[in-house]
């Protein structure tokens, strides 16, 4: 049992140690920078359901295309948005963000307190490509937890 207990606490240093992880190859290039930064588009207008569920979740082929009707055409980026769109095919996004199973999280809460998405994730408008910025350890957590008062027992975020 000890020899359990000593490796995974090496684990656990060596992936804290390690920082976030690159990000993955997206299907389709997407910068956050056009989007969120140049354009001022809010993280709320393509992640609509943040404020209301556990997840922000990603746009929908339709809300991408609602706007690519009429920007961006030009673009091959674009092109293929707009082709998987029109195929009724979803771009399969590869998830930047994840946290472990037994780790209860929900964006909606975190907004509710009037939490901006920069907290977390960082300057996001000022990048090209979505990097993960915040560890997401749980003493990161409780670090952010205890600085504003929230609660920090164990049922809070693990269920």
């Amino acid at each position: 049992m000890r020899r359990c207990s000593i490796a995974a606490i090496a684990a656990g240093v060596l992936a804290a140690c390690s920082g976030p992880p690159a990000p993955p190859q997206q299907p389709v290039p997407f910068s956050h920078k056009v989007h969120a930064g140049d354009n001022r588009i809010g993280c709320l207008m393509c992640h609509v359901y943040a404020e209301r569920s556990p997840v922000a979740g990603v746009p929908s082929m339709a809300r991408c295309a609602g706007c690519h009707r009429f920007v961006g055409q030009d673009k091959p980026a674009v092109q293929q948005v707009m082709q998987a769109s029109t195929e009724g095919k979803p771009i399969e996004w590869l998830q930047i963000y994840r946290l472990p199973d037994h780790v209860f999280f929900t964006h909606e809460r975190h907004l509710a307190v009037g939490l901006v998405c920069t907290s977390c994730h960082g300057e996001v408008a000022a990048m090209e490509v979505m990097t993960q910025v915040s560890p997401l350890t749980m003493g990161w957590c409780v670090d952010c937890h205890r600085s504003r008062q929230a609660p920090i027992d164990c049922l809070t975020c693990h269920k």
